[in-house]
Parts: structure tokens; sequence; C-alpha cells
């Protein structure tokens, strides 16, 4: 909850709790802010009107050039996002009746320092990890958090993207050793063939503008678009073709439709032999493939699928769209690999209008030691993934086992910052014992989630509104687009933004040295651009004797930067973006020189570094930093010598082999596949936290069911159903849908949130222990970590076995 004596009067003037985090003080009333939506990864640029400290407006910004004036409905409701009854307004520790109890900052960072300090000597720095970072349009805590676990020794890093996405960084850095920074897309724009698969972007909002895009692809003859989907959707409708795929199908209309390009020999030749390696190996092994018993696992005719496949192969350009359907589902990584290998073989890979990488705000670069063994997880083996850059991450579905791994390195400690484990991740009740075997656990966040109510120390973030901020994720090709935006409103007067956070936390660990009076001494020079460059060069030459000390470099000229020259910006939070469009500068002269023009050729990389930056600062409604080359996107995004793809990947032909020899029946004791987390209008994962943000009448948390099943069952419309896996059940209001098949049902994601004022009942000991009322089912409550890719550790949400029955009548008493 906002306190009102932050900015009680109109025009007043706001300032944080401590200046070092805001150097810009912000206005309590203004009009035509520019700011994004972050209620979904699109990020549409918004501007809001702001009276006495709150949102009192919104509407789409149609001179942000990422997004251009596109929203949808979940837009207008950003207002409950920042104003709940659950906002953290103070530090808190945990009372040993499981209550808690506010303290300073100071004794906050000094407490959980000291405890952090004696695990790592106890128990090494791999006892220590961190769970989260970068929520939605929040990518701002990265470099400090990252930073700190650098710091600390450690590489136990779990991210909400290793649960959906690294399996795409894994096998592109196999088949091209392409740098993980880049994201690999369907060029939408361009593509006279587009392919989806598993995902409903009229509603995700997948891609660019999606709901204007589809519109823009039905109404153009010369563009065809095919959705392979099990349900009928809003794209579905308005596509040329929809093939309805069993339910987990995906790999096997995959598989058959490599086979037939082998079989029918639709492959680009010329593509092949000269931009290929491992063809001949991949062949043998498609040529034997039975494409019609691979139809029939897929649930579709041949015909559908040879028509597809030929149509594809033969277009004058194709691409493939896809997302979480073909993603959380079983056999994640080889359908990531089957979708380059049929790009490949019909050369659409890294072409205009065919898939293509994307860059974003941090430049596509290789790392020098990407080819070292990665970390790998204690338990299962399973490494780490390089993703949104070259540090490396894991799935957090491994969290809970490498907490209750009797191991002397297993995890003791874990920090979990703009995430909610015990509600987006699998297995609830695994998190909830694990949570017994830490030692501790501090959330950081702006409400009082479900999992901060299990942490041993909450700390509270600023919203995404309440500071500067950037979205990462790239939604244009050629085009590097970036929106820094500043606060719009103030947040709870004790509220911090992370990087603060974190920087005071590696100080009182001693994690970082003293600031050297050479550079304390360039703070009076820090707002002139000659100062920043001498404090560049300064550091960086103390970059020898830091390693020889052992400290890591970045880390440490990264805090360093943020005390002498993050007080000259409009807040230090900004020193990152900096230190990054210095780095654009460097490692992709060209691409920014494009953008600038051509009266900036003869500038050095560090007055294009200050040029970038500037223009970031003068357009928060977002603006283009730098360009690609149209023509050189494969040859720029394969780091192989000889710029050939490797078909032929080792683990992934084992890999095709298992799948060959799976064959899924549905029956038995599970007999329902449960598509678990679909997303509606009004789902928004867990950020928000009153659910008076949704509107319309009737359940917004429902099962949906096939007519068909629901009499079979015995259910009908608003009938409660118990979902049975087996790890537990749920129960939730049933909806009865035609537009799934039968034997398929679905449930959406973002429910079982808290609802009412918990962070202020959580302060009193009476407190202790009382159950809250919930907004729905938790999906995540019958899900199993077990059941996941063998490769990432991604889960396969989107493919839940279970068992669906009618709730028993409870008499009344």
């Amino acid at each position: 909850m906002l306190q009102t004596s932050q900015a009680s009067q109109t025009g007043a003037r706001v300032t944080a709790v401590d200046p070092s985090v805001s150097s810009t003080p912000l206005a309590a009333s203004a009009t035509d802010l520019a700011t994004v939506c972050v209620l979904c990864s699109h990020n549409c640029g918004v501007r809001v009107d702001v009276e006495d400290n709150r949102i009192v407006a919104v509407r789409p910004d149609k001179t942000n050039p990422i997004t251009a004036g596109y929203i949808c409905n979940k837009a207008a409701t950003i207002v409950n996002y920042v104003e709940h009854d659950q906002r953290v307004e103070h530090p808190l520790r945990r009372r040993a009746d499981g209550s808690f109890e506010r303290i300073d900052w100071n004794t906050a960072i000094t407490e959980i320092a000291a405890r952090l300090s004696a695990i790592r000597e106890t128990h090494g720095p791999r006892s220590i990890g961190l769970v989260g970072v970068g929520g939605q349009a929040n990518h701002l805590d990265g470099p400090w958090a990252l930073g700190m676990l650098k710091a600390l020794g450690s590489r136990r890093w779990f991210n909400a993207y290793g649960q959906e996405k690294t399996q795409h960084n894994l096998v592109d850095y196999w088949m091209m050793d392409a740098p993980p920074a880049a994201f690999f897309h369907a060029d939408q724009a361009r593509s006279k063939y587009t392919l989806v698969l598993g995902t409903n972007p009229k509603i995700s909002n997948r891609g660019h503008n999606a709901t204007e895009t589809f519109k823009k692809l039905a109404g153009d003859p010369a563009r065809t678009v095919v959705v392979v989907d099990p349900r009928v959707t809003e794209t579905t409708k308005g596509a040329d073709r929809h093939l309805r795929i069993k339910p987990g199908g995906d790999v096997f209309f995959l598989i058959a439709m490599a086979a037939t390009i082998v079989q029918r020999e639709l492959y680009d030749s010329a593509f092949v032999a000269q931009r290929t390696s491992g063809f001949g190996e991949l062949r043998d092994v498609l040529a034997r493939i039975d494409v019609d018993d691979m139809a029939a696992r897929a649930g579709l005719a041949v015909a559908d699928i040879t028509t597809v496949t030929q149509d594809f192969a033969r277009a004058e350009s194709a691409s493939m769209l896809f997302d979480l359907g073909v993603e959380l589902t079983p056999f994640s990584t080889l359908n990531s690999w089957l979708i380059r290998v049929n790009l490949a073989l019909t050369g659409n890979l890294g072409r205009e209008g065919g898939n293509v990488f994307f860059g974003a705000f941090t430049p596509s670069d290789w790392s020098k030691n990407r080819h070292e063994e990665p970390e790998r997880a204690l338990a299962s083996g399973i490494g780490a993934i390089r993703a949104l850059g070259n540090a490396a991450m894991f799935s957090p579905t491994l969290v809970p086992e490498e907490i209750m791994l009797d191991h002397p390195e297993r995890l003791r400690a874990v920090f979990v910052e703009s995430s909610n484990p015990w509600l987006s991740y699998s297995d609830t009740n695994a998190w909830r014992e694990a949570r017994k075997r830490l030692d501790l656990l501090v959330v950081i966040d702006p409400a009082f989630t479900e999992s901060a109510r299990e942490a041993d120390y909450v700390l509270p973030a600023t919203c995404g509104y309440e500071k500067w901020e950037m979205a990462l994720f790239p939604k244009a090709y050629p085009e590097i687009q970036v929106q820094v935006r500043p606060p719009v409103v103030a947040g709870p007067a004790e509220a911090l933004p992370e990087p603060e956070i974190y920087v005071r936390l590696m100080e009182a660990m001693g994690l970082v040295a003293p600031l050297p009076e050479e550079l304390a001494s360039l703070a009076g020079v820090a707002s002139m651009p000659e100062g920043r460059g001498f404090f560049l060069g300064t550091a960086m030459a103390m970059a020898p004797e830091l390693a020889k000390r052992g400290i890591d470099v970045e880390t440490q000229i990264l805090v360093w930067a943020y005390r002498v020259l993050g007080p000259a910006l409009p807040s230090p939070t900004l020193v990152s973006v900096y230190l990054l469009a210095q780095r654009n500068a460097m490692t992709r002269r060209d691409a920014v020189l494009r953008v600038l023009g051509s009266e900036w050729q003869g500038k050095n990389a560090f007055e294009l570094g200050e040029a970038v930056f500037a223009r970031i600062l003068a357009h928060p409604e977002g603006v283009e930093v730098a360009r690609l080359e149209l023509g050189r996107n494969l040859d720029d995004h394969i780091g192989y010598d000889d710029k050939r793809i490797r078909l032929a990947v080792a683990p992934m032909m084992a890999e095709l082999e298992r799948a060959l020899a799976t064959r899924r029946e549905q029956g038995g004791e599970y007999p329902f596949v449960l598509a678990n987390g679909l997303r509606t209008r009004w789902t928004a994962n867990t950020i928000q936290r009153d659910p008076s943000w949704r509107k319309g009448a009737g359940a917004h948390c429902t099962l949906s069911v096939h007519p068909t099943d629901a009499a079979l069952l015995g259910l009908g419309s608003g009938d409660i159903a118990v979902v049975s896996t087996s790890i537990s059940s749920i129960t939730l209001p049933v909806q009865l849908d035609e537009r799934l098949m039968a034997g398929h049902a679905s449930m959406p994601n973002g429910f079982g949130t808290m609802i009412g004022s918990a962070s202020r009942a959580a302060e009193g000991p009476e407190s202790a222990g009382a159950a809250p009322q919930l907004d729905g089912a938790n999906g995540n409550e019958i899900t199993d970590t077990a059941d996941r890719d063998p490769f990432t550790g991604i889960p396969h949400h989107r493919y839940v076995r279970c068992r669906i029955s009618k709730a028993r009548e409870v008499a009344a008493a």
C-alpha cells in the first residue's frame, strides 16, 4: 500500500529515502509520461497521467517506435500492479513464531551479510543460489544481482527463462556456436509463409503487435499462415489452414516434416551444400522414417503434413513462429533442434523472411570461455545454459532437489528476486519441503508474495513504475530498439531499487574492494563525458591487479562506477545502461553508425557510446540505437570458423532415436492431458496481487473441458472438478469448451495468489500460520519436478497427465 506521506500535495517534489538512490526528484503530478505495460513480455508502450502520486489514466503511446500505439486490455490495469494491500513497505525479519517484524535497512543488510558470509565460509560459494532476476520489463536488476553472485564465487542462477526457453540457446550453440544474447525468431514482416507452432499470438502477444500483424497477414493474398494447435483459437480462426494436432504431438509432426523434405527431395540443395555439415548422416536417418507412422502419432492426416511441408519448402520465404506449446512439452529440446533442421534444409535459416537472429541492447558477442565445461546441477548433472547474455542459468525446476540433496555443497542459502517460486515453478509442495532445509532465504520483491511468507528476510523493492527501468526483449528486425524509462510515481519511502540493495550487500560482505582515491576524486567531473572517459580508463588500468587478487573485474568496476558516476546521472542504476551503450559502440560500431549517421563516422568508440547513451535518455518512449545488416544475419551469428550449420548434432541424433521409440497412449490412471498455465486476457503471471484487476462476469480460473468429456464425467458448467496427478490434487470450477479436443483440458496461469492485506497482517504474531484466502487454484500444486526435459530441466507444463472427477458435495455444517 502506498503511503500518503510520499506525495500528499499536487506539484510536490518527492525524493527517495537515500539520495544515492535517486539523483533526480520526481513530480507528484504530471501528464503524458512515457512508460510501458509490464503485464506481459510484449511491454507495449503507454502514456500515463499522474495525480498526487497515483496513475490515473493510461493510453497507448503512438510515438513508441517499438509498439507504435498497440496495446491490449491489460495495460489499463497497471495501477493495480502499483497499488495494492500487499506492498512491502519496509524490511521485514521473521520471528521465531513465524510472524514478521519491521527492521531498518542497516540491520537487514548487516544481518544478511553476516549470515551469508558464514554459510559461504563453512560450505563454500556453491551453497548459495539466486532464483529469479529480470521480471517482466524490469531488467536493470540483472547486472547487479549476477554481479553479486559472481563476487560470491557462485554460478548457481535459476531463472524463469530457464523454465521455458533455454533449449533454444543450447541448440543454437550446438548447431551454430551462436552468441547467447541473440534471439532466434521468425522474420514475420518479410515472410511469405508463416507456420505457427504452440502459440496463440492474438492472446499471448507472441511476436510483434500480434493482433495487428495477423490481421495484415490474413488480408494479404501473397501471404500464407498455417497454425498447428490442438485447440481452436483466436489465431487459428484467421489462418489459411489449421492442423489440429494431438496434444504433445508436435515432435512427431516436426519429424514428419523433416522426413518428407528428405524423402521427397524438397531441400535447398545449394544451401545445404554450402552452409551446412552433417547432412549425409541426418539424411540417412530421416530417409528410413515412416511418415505415415509419425502422422498417426501426431494425430494428423499424412496428406495434410505433405501439403504443408511442400508449401513450406517451395515458398519464396518461410518462417516458424513458436512458443510455449512446443517448449513446455515432452521432447522440448528435440523440438527446438527439429525447428532449426527444417528451416536449414529449406534454406530459411538466417535469411530474410525466414527465421533470423534478432539483436537486443545487450550485444551479441561471444565469451572466450564459452566452450568450457558448464556449471552442472549436483543432483541431475544438467548443465547451466548461457542465455540472455554470457551468464549461464539453470531451470528453477531443479532448485528443490539441489536443496534436498545430501551433498556438502548443496544449496543452503537462496536469494529470490523478482520471482515467486511457490506459485510459478513446478511442485509447490517440493518447494515447501526444501524450504525446511535452507539456512537462509531472502526475498527481494515489491509485494509480500507466497514465497515472501516463507522468507527469513523480506526486502522491499520499488516496482517497475517507481524506478528507472528497461525492457530487454527485442521486437523488431533489423532494428535494435531500446526503451529506458524513468519512474512515473514514487514508491514506499523505504523501498529501494534492486541495484542499491545488491551494492550495499556486496560492500557489507567485503566482496568488492574499497573505492580508490584516484577514482573517488573523479566524482566532481562525472557529469561530463571527459570525466566519465577518464574514470573508465583509470578503472580499466586497475583490472590486471584486481584479477590477481581474485576479484571479479566486471563486478568491481560496475560497483565503483555506481558510486562515482551514478550520482551524476538521473539515477545510479543507469550506470549499467551507460556501460552497455559504450559496449555497443565498441563491439558493433557499424550497426550503431547506421543509426547515428555518416557524420559520426570519424568519431571514436567512446564518443559513439556517449551519443548512444544521450539518445536513450532523450527518448523515454523508446528509440533505435543500432541496426543489423540484413544480408549478414547468418554469417554474423555463426561462431564456427567454417560458417556452417551443424545438422547432425550428436545429442539430438540420439534424442531423435528416443522419440522414434516412444509411443504415448492416453488412458490408464491419468487419461487426460492438461495444458497447465495457458495465457488468457486476464492472466499476468503472479505480479498482479489484487484480483479486482480482472474484468467480466464469472470465474477467471476455470478448468476448460470438452463437452463430451464433461458429460461422461457428470460435469456441468460451473461444477467443481478435482484435477489429480501423481503429485496432488486441486479443485476448480468447470467451463465447457468446444474448442478443445476430447481428452484435452486446460487451466490458466497466475492463480493461487493470496487475497487481502497480507503484508500488514504478517507483522503481527497472532497471524503466524494463518491460512490466507486464495485467488483461484495454483496449477503447480499438481506438477512434478521430475516431469521435465533431460537436457534443460524445462518442465512439461503443457502436457500434464491427469485424472478429472466431480468433487463430492460437502454437507452443510
